[in-house]
């Protein structure tokens, strides 16, 4: 294999074979067998165009989570319910406020759309409704959170998340990405669905990726009231979730079992990681999630570069500007452990100070 010395902050991902995939913050385990084996059956029937509407996951989703279905808009991930939400609220005139050290797909997709954004400045632990009130303009229309987020791993507390909601103009629209919220196992994170019966300008992102383990088949959904809701779902092509991944979804939503593994399973790797890189003398950022960003107090590129050479993928985070940090995603107890060790390998050889 062959890697390009070059520091090219226009990050891919690695699809080699025999790669330890630890870059994209994926369920090591893998879809519900339920899911799997609804997936299969709906397969059967592929000659058959998908129910245009979702319907039935639309109610299963709103009895999971104790809403209206009509509050529901379903998408290809929750990139595609991004641009569709950029698209249909946002105008030539309006601006957007998003968090320093957030998902760069936000970025991606409002600049595609010819959208100022401003820039919230927060610190690397810490998620501040004073920094998002501070960065509105006249112009903007709409704030963007990603909580948890990603890639530091942390998250807007319960009291951050109302005094926002309460110190802002109604006619802003304010969009929480919680592909991530499922791992949060804290008494202050907030239930943004429940503050949704407050507050009509706030939209909720979430995903089958990440916990239910569908990120190949790409589904997310957005809740919100039903005047959003309703122009979001007029807005939306036909079609657009296939079959496969309508039953899987549906039935992942019923493997309570699996869920719980999954959760242990995060759990248990969330320690061994966060130990092990403690013991190389590594700091990580607080982390809430399925994943751990590590500061390496050095850049990173060559480490990452080594890490693949020697099989193992994690994310680099030059796109964000830091330069001296690595994401890697929790997997199984065995590829965590295999990682840890190459690491150590690597600081070893690279001579880093360990303690």
């Amino acid at each position: 294999m062959t890697i390009s010395s070059k520091k090219n902050s226009n990050f891919s991902p690695i699809k080699s074979i025999g790669i330890i995939k630890l870059d994209l913050n994926e369920n090591p385990l893998g879809a519900s067998p339920l899911a799997i084996a609804a997936g299969q059956k709906a397969l059967l029937n592929c000659h058959r165009y998908p129910d245009s509407h979702g319907l039935s996951l639309k109610k299963s989703l709103a009895t999971h989570l104790n809403i209206l279905p009509e509050n529901i808009t379903l998408g290809n991930g929750s990139e595609s319910l991004l641009e569709l939400i950029v698209n249909n609220t946002l105008g030539p005139l309006n601006s957007a406020v998003i968090p320093n050290f957030c998902f760069t797909g936000i970025s991606k997709i409002l600049k595609k759309a010819n959208i100022k954004i401003k820039i919230a400045k927060n610190s690397l632990s810490h998620i501040s409704a004073l920094s998002l009130l501070e960065a509105i303009e006249p112009t903007t229309k709409i704030i963007f959170i990603v909580n948890p987020n990603n890639p530091t791993g942390n998250y807007m507390n319960k009291l951050e998340l109302l005094y926002l909601l309460k110190h802002i103009s109604k006619n802003i629209l304010v969009v929480i990405d919680e592909a991530y919220a499922e791992y949060v196992e804290t008494n202050d994170y907030p239930n943004s669905i429940q503050l949704l019966r407050q507050y009509s300008n706030l939209i909720i992102l979430k995903t089958f990726s990440k916990l239910y383990g569908l990120a190949g088949l790409r589904l997310g959904y957005a809740i919100s009231g039903s005047k959003i809701a309703s122009l979001l779902n007029a807005s939306s092509l036909p079609f657009r979730i296939n079959a496969v991944a309508l039953a899987a979804a549906e039935a992942s939503l019923e493997d309570q079992e699996h869920i719980n593994l999954v959760r242990s399973l995060n759990r248990q790797g969330h320690s061994q990681l966060s130990k092990g890189l403690q013991n190389l003398g590594l700091e990580t950022l607080p982390s809430y999630t399925n994943f751990l960003c590590i500061d390496l107090k050095s850049p990173s590129w060559p480490i990452y570069q080594q890490l693949l050479l020697s099989g193992i993928s994690v994310r680099p985070l030059l796109d964000y500007g830091l330069c001296n940090f690595l994401r890697v995603s929790i997997g199984t107890l065995k590829q965590n452990q295999c990682f840890l060790s190459i690491l150590e390998k690597i600081l070893v050889k690279s001579s880093l100070q360990l303690r």
